[in-house]
Parts: structure tokens; sequence; C-alpha cells
């Protein structure tokens, strides 16, 4: 069915004011500055302008828009009635034509069931078959394991006497070592006893050794120490009798001279003074004796 498209009125769009005056604007806005009371006034003038020429182009949309609002309604009406029009037709065509697909469907569904039917029956025959196969297959496997399992204890059983065997071989041999070597450690400890104890006779003998040549060394050190002591008072003795000998004539003739001075006859005194002077005097002269005699005593 062919319908009418109808040719949309062109009409001119046309507000109360231009691109050229918004740029005329726009150059008498950019160098407005608030520094100054009239630069104030001059940018609250300015936005108050903006303002009302926005509003006015709001309030002029909302005037033309107001008939494509009411077209567009009718439009939108026009379309659902012709839509309802053409679904009271094509409604019945429907149901008729699904009566035959849903018929069709229905043979398909029942020709695709006894095909899967027959599918799934291969399928088991298969399956069945593969699980006979797989059965007898796995049956004489776990034979053949059975027959390898059972040579296998055998081997096993050969293995674990042979094993028993060698360890009772290893057990006599090591027992054997065993004894060899107790007997052999027995012999080294008494070959050690043997040599401590010679190494303990040897030590105790070059102890006595070294007591001995000590003590005869130390007789030696001590008889000669004797030796040389005597010789010394010896020399001592002789040297002292020699100096005794060299000034026995001096030391005579100084016992003579102490005798003599202490010999002078003291003068008959009457006075105090002169008796303690003479007194004091008579002390010098037996100091002076005594210094003088005993010399041989002195040098000995």
């Amino acid at each position: 069915m062919a319908t009418e498209t109808p040719t949309p009125a062109i009409t001119l769009v046309r507000y109360h004011v231009s691109e050229a005056q918004i740029a005329d604007f726009r150059a008498k806005c950019v160098d407005l500055t608030t520094d100054t009371p009239e630069g104030y006034e001059q940018v609250r003038l300015a936005i108050a302008s903006l303002r009302d020429t926005r509003t006015s182009i709001e309030k002029r949309r909302v005037e033309l828009k107001a008939d494509a609002l009411a077209y567009g309604r009718l439009v939108d009406s026009e379309a659902k009635r012709y839509t309802g029009l053409l679904l009271e037709i094509e409604e019945p065509l429907k149901v008729k034509k699904a009566v035959v697909d849903d018929e069709k469907a229905r043979l398909k569904a029942e020709a695709d069931r006894i095909k899967l039917e027959a599918l799934e029956a291969e399928i088991r025959a298969n399956r069945e078959k593969q699980e006979a196969e797989q059965r007898a297959a796995r049956e004489a496997e776990e034979a053949r394991l059975a027959t390898e399992r059972a040579a296998l204890e055998r081997e096993r059983a050969a293995l674990a006497a042979e094993r028993l065997e060698v360890e009772a071989r290893q057990r006599a041999q090591q027992e054997a070592v065993r004894i060899e070597r107790d007997a052999l450690e027995a012999a080294q400890r008494a070959e050690r006893a043997k040599l401590d104890e010679e190494r303990q006779a040897l030590a105790r003998e070059r102890e006595q050794a070294e007591r001995a040549e000590f003590e005869r060394q130390a007789r030696i050190q001590a008889e000669a120490d004797a030796k040389a002591k005597a010789e010394r008072e010896e020399l001592e003795r002789l040297e002292r009798e020699a100096r005794i000998q060299a000034v026995l004539p001096d030391a005579r003739k100084l016992e003579a001279y102490g005798a003599a001075l202490l010999a002078v006859p003291l003068p008959l005194l009457r006075t105090k003074m002169a008796k303690h002077v003479l007194s004091l005097a008579m002390t010098d002269l037996q100091a002076i004796a005594n210094a003088v005699t005993g010399l041989e005593r002195k040098v000995a």
C-alpha cells in the first residue's frame, strides 16, 4: 500500500538578535573592568542587557516551537491510527500462518525425536559393544597381570631367600671379623700395656739416674764450695795475719805511746776548776790512748 509523504514546509527561523550584533557586543564588553565605580556600572548594565537578550531569545524559541509540537502530536496520532488499521488485517493472517508453522514445527520435532531415538539406540549399541570389548580386554589384561604377579612373587621369594642367605653369610663374616678384631684389639691392648710398663720402667730408671746424677753433681758442688770456702777462709786468715804482722811493730809502739801518755804524773791541784779541767784532759788522754792501742785488731 503506497502512502503519501507530506513535503515539510521550510520556515525561516528568525530571532531579534544576529551574530554580528553579538560580535559587536563582545568587542564592547571584552575590555570592561570593575576597578572604578563607572566601570562597575558599565559591567552591571552590560549584564542586564545580555540577560534581557537571552530572555527574549527563549521566549521566541517557545513561540517558534509551539507549532512544531502540535504538528508532531498530529503525526504521532495519524501513524498510530494507520498502524491499528494495518494490524486489524495483519493479526488474523499471523494466526492462520502460525497454525501451519506450528504443525510444521510439530512434524519436524517428531521427526527429530525419531532420529534422536534411533541415534541414541545406535549409541547404546556401540557403547555396549565397546564396553564388552573393554571388559574382555580388561579381563585378559587382569589375567596377564595375575600371571606376571605370580611370576613376580616367585622371583621375589627367590630373591628373599637369596637375600637371607647373603645376610647369613654377611653375619658370619661380620662375626669372624668381629672375633678377629677383638683378638687384634686384645693383642694391641696387651702390647700397649707392655709398652706402657717399659716406658714407665725407662722413666723410673731415667728419673733415678737423673736423681743420682743430680746428687753427685750436688756433692761435687758442695765439696768444691767447701774447698773453696776453706781456701778462701785460709787466704783471708793468712792475709789477716800478714796485715797484723805488718802493723804489729807500729802497734807495739802506739801501745807504748798510749801507756806513756797515761803514765804522766798528775799535778797536785787545789781549785775545783783546775781539777775539772784536769779531769776533762784525762778523759781526752784516755780516749787518745784507746785510739792508738789495738791496731792489730783493727786490721784483722
